[in-house]
């Protein structure tokens, strides 16, 4: 994250922070300025429009997702690390949630954030390849021709879309038992392709225990 002035680190936080409880599209700058008490015109001297701001903030979430995505690709986790690893990831989506739930309209108003998002999904499907890999090497799991690269790329779909499904499908919840319901979907995408079912019957009793 690059040095900014405390006044332009305030104004990403306070609307980060809107963005992800009101909803991106209910939160305009004035929104902004008034709950941080400054004037419309100080807000805008930092940052000329709400899309302005919505771009600087994206630029720290590809900074920290990028971090997250390839610590597995750079060295491999251990088997009872993964659903681990999986809280981190959606806790780190789970910061920067508006732009899941709101991804195609934020897109639209600023298109030059395309590509950098669908880098951002080649990575996740990098990453799931990364982990998928590990646990087939360890002899855990096993594919068919194409099964780990299609599950790869259904995981980072997961990853995508959470989020968003899940509150239209079921409204709010509280952020926990989210993100442990999204680990929990992500891990059972991997139970066909378990070669013991006792161990993997071991991983699922873990992840329980410490939800």
């Amino acid at each position: 994250m690059s040095e900014r002035s405390k006044t332009k680190d305030k104004i990403l936080r306070t609307a980060l922070a809107l963005f992800n409880n009101e909803g991106e599209s209910q939160i305009s700058s004035v929104d902004i300025a008034s709950v941080m008490e400054i004037s419309p015109g100080n807000l805008y001297y930092h940052y000329k429009g709400k899309d302005e701001i919505i771009v600087e903030l994206f630029a720290d979430f590809e900074e920290e997702i990028r971090q997250v995505l390839n610590s597995p690709i750079q060295k491999p986790l251990a088997v009872e690390d993964n659903w681990i690893y999986l809280y981190i990831i959606f806790e780190e989506i789970f910061d920067f949630r508006f732009f899941y739930k709101n991804q195609s309209d934020i897109i639209e108003r600023n298109p030059g954030l395309r590509q950098a998002f669908a880098k951002i999904l080649a990575l996740k499907e990098n990453t799931a390849f990364s982990l998928l890999s590990a646990l087939e090497k360890e002899g855990h799991i096993k594919f068919l021709e194409g099964e780990k690269k299609a599950l790869s790329t259904r995981i980072a779909q997961h990853f995508t879309f959470w989020l968003q499904y899940h509150d239209l499908r079921y409204g709010m919840a509280a952020p926990k038992s989210l993100i442990d319901a999204g680990v929990f979907a992500t891990l059972v995408q991997i139970t066909p392709y378990w070669t013991h079912a006792e161990g993997y019957a071991e991983l699922l009793k873990d992840f329980v225990a410490k939800r």
